[in-house]
């Protein structure tokens, strides 16, 4: 995954506490969709797995968007939103 690539969230996020609310089939019609604007490498840290040890930073296309992995706290709640490559996946081309 790199910086422009289309995203949606994963049958792994929308399972998790936080995401759930955008499973319920509320963007069947309009799917959630996101452009990945900035990937950061968070170093070589002892404690976090690979999938932690990158953030990607994404701008939903839609008003009523998680603002991180943990829901919709807002922009302004959390200093440095972002999603981990498990939250994310492709979007597909069909």
């Amino acid at each position: 995954m790199k910086a422009g690539d289309l995203v949606t969230l994963s049958a792994y996020a929308k399972q998790t506490v936080d995401l759930n609310r955008w499973a319920l089939g509320r963007w069947i019609k309009n799917p959630l969709v996101g452009i990945v604007v900035k990937i950061e490498a968070m170093g070589d840290r002892k404690y976090h797995s690979q999938n932690q040890n990158m953030r990607y930073h994404i701008n939903w296309m839609h008003a009523d968007a998680p603002a991180s992995r943990w829901g919709s706290y807002g922009y302004g709640a959390r200093s440095n939103p972002y999603f981990y490559r498990k939250d994310l996946k492709f979007v597909s081309k069909s």
